[in-house]
């Protein structure tokens, strides 16, 4: 089992991402020897935003029976997702209160938190960043307030491409951050069986001498091998002089696409709003990559 994670965790709704999502989940729960755990959040329907808490009740909500079925479904449609070489039976969980869920984000976070050592996966929707500020986005939530490791697996992902990983793709920056990445994509490469590919990012731009530069990486390099550990499959190193990081990281991932590459990645851990104004290389990742990342507080 992975010194990082003893769970994994998917939430599932009974669509076609979720199924992807599951799928995935379940070959990392493979990689990693844990336990996998299928979550359903029961939500709270716009209809009753407005309708007074008595009817809202369990016991009293006359739809509540249909959405017990729609979570069995749900349940049902994502063990048919999994991988069938996953030996340990699933388990299932529920998430709902007296008054129902109003805010799933919140709850998913709230239950990892009452899990240590969980890794949680999402599917998600493709959305503008226009579209995430209005409408919100549950999987862009729980990334802004997950502290455990959370991997996307965005909506378009076939059944086939959630199946496979063929290579770790891991940015490094000398952080503590991309530290715990590295932890984490050292396990998974170890137990897949494949390579690692360490990117180190600097701006095109950046005024320095050739040898302060090569210096520089070589020192991140050196500390990303330290932290990944031994990987029989071999170590690659890839220096990128890009202004724009989160760009340089995809094309990456892109140029590894038949391969079926995975991202891991450190976030710093900035908060929502400082991240809209700031920006955020692996939330720009997150939208952009063509396969599964993993993000890392």
């Amino acid at each position: 089992m992975s010194e990082q994670v003893s769970q994994v965790i998917v939430p599932v709704d009974g669509s076609p991402t979720a199924a992807a999502a599951a799928r995935h989940a379940s070959l990392l729960a493979r990689l990693l020897d844990a336990p996998l755990q299928l979550l359903h959040v029961m939500p709270l329907n716009p209809a009753e935003l407005s309708d007074i808490p008595a009817n809202r009740q369990p016991d009293a909500d006359h739809d509540r029976a249909m959405r017990q079925e729609m979570a069995a479904e749900a349940f049902a449609l994502a063990r048919e997702a999994i991988d069938p070489a996953l030996e340990l039976d699933p388990t299932e969980a529920v998430l709902e209160d007296a008054t129902f869920i109003r805010h799933p984000e919140r709850a998913i976070v709230d239950h990892t938190r009452r899990h240590g050592g969980c890794l949680l996966v999402m599917g998600a929707r493709h959305l503008s960043d226009v579209g995430k500020f209005v409408q919100g986005s549950v999987s862009n939530e729980v990334v802004h307030r997950a502290r455990c490791p959370v991997t996307i697996v965005h909506a378009d992902a076939s059944m086939r491409e959630a199946s496979r990983i063929g290579r770790i793709l891991l940015p490094v920056d000398g952080s503590r951050h991309s530290h715990k990445a590295a932890w984490l994509a050292g396990d998974l490469a170890r137990a897949a069986g494949i390579p690692v590919e360490l990117i180190f990012c600097q701006p095109g731009g950046q005024v320095a001498a050739e040898e302060d530069e090569e210096s520089q990486a070589e020192r991140v390099f050196r500390l990303a091998r330290e932290a990944v550990g031994e990987i029989p499959a071999g170590i690659d190193e890839q220096l990128l002089h890009q202004e724009r990081f989160a760009e340089a990281i995809v094309s990456r991932a892109r140029h590894h696409l038949e391969e079926a590459p995975m991202i891991v990645m450190g976030r710093r851990g900035l908060g929502k709003w400082r991240e809209s104004l700031l920006g955020s290389v692996s939330h720009r990742v997150i939208d952009l990559a063509p396969c599964p990342v993993t993000v890392v507080v």
